[in-house]
């Protein structure tokens, strides 16, 4: 393959290509999981790969318990399909939990004062209570408990991977969190008997081609773990381009380039899964990905490759949306009329490019 034909088959496998006329959280699954702390973009996110879905039909879905919002891969907030949470999390808890011990140290939390927050946490919103960030941080504070820099944040992450607590019904526009015990069921899914030989072609599957460093990256194991998991999965189909080994799922074709511009959220699976994104991002001026709040800035994709960022003012009556774009990459006002009236539908809103 080559570069047009990686990020073809990429958008393809991610489901960007033609919406999926699928059950939403069905479509989540054929991802895993979809990075979420940004929420209103990973219900874009979802909403863009799902034919018909609106933002306020993806937020029932979280109501309705179809869809689980839980720290997960990386120790971040993802969306995920019920039957994922509790394998995946399990998966991946240990290796997160190795990976924050030097920041563990440094805030002088250990598995002691780890588990007693965690004890005051479940035993606070039991009775299918749902309360806030702050409300926790104050019950913790009242315990004795210290929340001050990155504390609280560390315990609320853990509470998720531990598997104590998963995100609730929002409180106007305040989060809650929930006890995951009373939204889903422990025994919904088991742990399969090779888990990351699972995962990893779970991962192909919907992120080919990708390198085993790409997996690495996304799963949170060494590589040397992630090419034994492809290995162990029968994996056969791969290519080397740019000095680089490419696994695909066994007789995985390529797609051909489309001229399609695609809106895409900042933490979007087609641009964050993957360790090297230079493939999508070799246009990119400096920083522009790399910004000092780490919240990134949502993409403008044409032809695969990002050419620009855009953002959205929200009113009540429409939504305003302006593209900054990078050198003179022209895309044409018709495709981005037409990207804009997608984003519009799923909001519920008329959308414009402002002037």
């Amino acid at each position: 393959m080559n570069h047009a034909a990686i990020l073809a088959t990429r958008l393809t496998r991610q489901r960007l290509t033609q919406p999926s006329k699928l059950a939403p959280a069905d479509v989540a699954a054929h991802l895993c999981a979809i990075q979420a702390q940004d929420f209103a973009g990973a219900k874009w996110s979802l909403g863009q790969r799902c034919y018909g879905l609106t933002d306020a039909g993806a937020e029932q879905l979280l109501a309705e318990k179809k869809l689980i919002r839980i720290s997960s891969l990386r120790g971040t907030l993802h969306l995920m399909h019920p039957k994922d949470v509790r394998w995946i999390t399990a998966l991946v808890t240990p290796r997160i939990k190795l990976q924050a011990a030097s920041l563990w140290k440094k805030l002088g939390v250990d598995d002691a004062i780890l588990s007693k927050a965690l004890h005051h946490i479940d035993d606070a919103l039991k009775n299918n209570e749902a309360l806030t960030r702050a409300e926790l941080k104050s019950i913790l504070d009242k315990r004795h408990i210290d929340t001050t820099d990155h504390r609280m944040n560390q315990f609320l992450t853990f509470a998720g991977l531990q598997q104590v607590v998963c995100c609730g019904p929002r409180r106007g526009k305040e989060f809650t969190y929930v006890l995951l015990r009373d939204w889903l069921p422990d025994d919904i899914a088991p742990m399969p008997k090779h888990p990351l030989t699972e995962l990893a072609i779970r991962y192909l599957e919907s992120h080919s081609p990708a390198t085993a460093e790409d997996f690495s990256w996304w799963s949170g194991f060494p590589v040397t773990a992630c090419r034994r998991a492809f290995e162990d999965a029968g994996i056969t189909e791969r290519f080397v381009f740019g000095e680089k080994t490419y696994f695909l799922p066994n007789g995985e074709t390529a797609s051909k380039p489309d001229g399609k511009v695609r809106l895409l959220s900042g933490f979007d699976e087609y641009y964050i899964s993957y360790a090297d994104r230079s493939l999508v991002a070799e246009n990119v001026p400096p920083g522009i990905l790399s910004p000092p709040n780490g919240i990134l800035p949502y993409l403008v994709v044409s032809k695969g490759k990002i050419v620009g960022t855009w953002r959205r003012e929200i009113g009540k009556k429409s939504v305003e949306m302006v593209y900054i774009p990078f050198g003179k990459t022209a895309i044409g006002e018709e495709r981005l009329s037409t990207a804009a009236k997608t984003y519009g539908k799923f909001m519920g809103l008329p959308a414009q490019w402002a002037l």
